[in-house]
């Protein structure tokens, strides 16, 4: 008992230490262990996500291959949207610990703006690579409760998006294109007390969630159509908003095989709805 206690504390461990270097939301699914010891399992997901973030970096622009200028830009990127599907595989390394490994995919669509009167490009990026690590866990039951976590790291790198306007800009009719490269790392750190009530379990509790990843804009321009054109590119560092948040939802054991699950998350600027179903194929060989 003392043995497994200390890898659980361990793993614990291991994954705060990951978290600490790259930080958000993806779907969590049930906060408590659910493979027991030995056994594998298969996790399918689906989530949604919308999420205020925030890019700062350097934009610099040229004119006729002359340099202009550098200066310093803050980009709102204000209610991105993500739909994200996800395959994971777990492992039950005690009753009471489970880790798992997910792989998938996501997008990103959202407009981006620095500031009043200024152009907005749109971010377009189609599916592109997801993956993450994560482990949840049961530390402890009291009768029909049970007290549970969480924490994972998954990072997203949506496909490229391209853009193009035309316009007034600082007062010139200008015509542009760009494009927009971004990936990031998004981590959650959640716990949750778990009600048991049949084959349904409900859960509810606080959740930490934080973005680091980078945002890139290559953007070409023409003033009055045949008159001087330039470039403006910019390499910010993507950062949430809001860290703190609420998770709740509920799992139901289908079967000794099937677990059926739904899940919302909230914080001030982003919200995420998730559903999933896990597959346990060593139960059905269990009592042969």
């Amino acid at each position: 008992m003392k043995t497994r206690q200390v890898l659980l504390a361990s793993g614990v461990v291991v994954m705060a230490l990951l978290g600490t270097t790259a930080w958000g939301g993806a779907p969590m699914g049930p906060p408590m262990a659910l493979m027991g010891e030995g056994q594998w399992g298969l996790d399918f997901e689906y989530g949604h996500e919308e999420i205020d973030l925030r890019a700062c970096g350097t934009r610099t622009q040229t004119q006729d291959g002359g340099f202009i200028g550098a200066e310093d830009k803050i980009y709102d990127i204000r209610d991105i949207e993500s739909d994200m599907f996800f395959g994971s595989l777990a492992y039950g390394v005690c009753d009471n610990w489970d880790l798992y490994l997910r792989v998938g995919m996501a997008d990103a669509q959202d407009d981006i703006r620095t500031g009043p009167g200024e152009i907005q490009r749109s971010l377009d990026g189609d599916y592109g690579f997801a993956w993450g690590v994560g482990s949840r866990a049961t530390f402890c039951r009291w009768g029909a409760w049970s007290f549970g976590g969480l924490l994972q790291v998954t990072w997203f790198d949506p496909d490229d998006s391209s853009y193009a306007g035309a316009g007034q800009r600082d007062g010139l009719d200008q015509t542009w294109t760009g494009d927009i490269e971004m990936d990031y790392w998004q981590t959650q750190v959640g716990v949750a007390a778990i009600y048991h009530m049949d084959v349904w379990s409900f859960w509810a509790g606080p959740f930490l969630q934080f973005v680091d990843g980078d945002l890139d804009i290559d953007e070409r321009y023409t003033i009055d159509g045949e008159g001087p054109s330039g470039t403006i590119s910019a390499t910010t560092d993507l950062k949430q908003e809001s860290e703190f948040g609420l998770h709740f939802g509920a799992n139901y054991e289908m079967s000794r095989e099937w677990n059926l699950w739904g899940e919302g998350q909230w914080s001030d600027d982003s919200w995420l709805f998730a559903f999933g179903a896990i597959f346990k194929p060593e139960e059905i060989f269990a009592g042969m």
